[in-house]
């Protein structure tokens, strides 16, 4: 999920409106490919939290962070410019943390890690989309993303906390903020004026 694009229009003209729901479809179709891959790379198997990572797990988990620092870059180009490129720089100390927690520590360590990262980069796209609602509209599927994302990273967080590491959790939360953003792509593609 996360602030990983301009999910509005910035100006007129044709590449104003088309590339940054472009931008959606394609971040959203790779979030289901990782959501996928780490559901395949984790399995039935259930590890403990003190456990080390399986190596297919932990390098997806560590790279996803890396779908919104190419979309927040491309983005950019397109509107809020300077808040998408703070969350791209988030959104890279992530993938750092997330790989040393993932390769250096154990399953605990890397929900926290993940957690803590959905937990700012929800924010940020909430913050955003508050914003751009109230003068654009059309921002519901984001404010949602973003609400999601806060929850979602939080609860990863206290999830640390137990015996079991359920790490299917964070694949269906890499799905549920593909299909958000496709929402909103196709809610924008429908209605490119905003509503009033």
């Amino acid at each position: 999920m996360s602030a990983s694009l301009r999910i509005n229009e910035a100006a007129p003209g044709t590449s104003f409106r088309v590339m940054p729901r472009r931008i959606a479809v394609v971040r959203a179709l790779l979030a289901l490919l990782w959501a996928g891959a780490v559901a395949l790379a984790v399995g039935d198997d259930v590890p403990t939290t003190d456990t080390d990572l399986p190596t297919t797990a932990a390098l997806f988990l560590a790279s996803y962070p890396l779908i919104d620092v190419i979309a927040s870059l491309l983005g950019s180009t397109f509107a809020d410019a300077r808040v998408l490129r703070i969350n791209a720089a988030v959104s890279s100390l992530a993938v750092v943390g997330i790989s040393i927690a993932a390769f250096g520590s154990d399953a605990g360590a890397t929900l926290i890690a993940f957690g803590a990262w959905a937990v700012v980069s929800g924010a940020i796209q909430l913050g955003i989309a508050i914003h751009r609602r109230r003068a654009e509209g059309r921002q519901l599927p984001m404010v949602i993303s973003g609400g999601v994302s806060m929850i979602a990273g939080l609860s990863f967080i206290a999830a640390s906390g137990d015996s079991k590491a359920h790490l299917v959790t964070l694949a269906g939360y890499m799905a549920v903020g593909a299909v958000l953003y496709l929402l909103w792509a196709r809610r924008s593609q429908a209605d490119p004026q905003p509503a009033k």
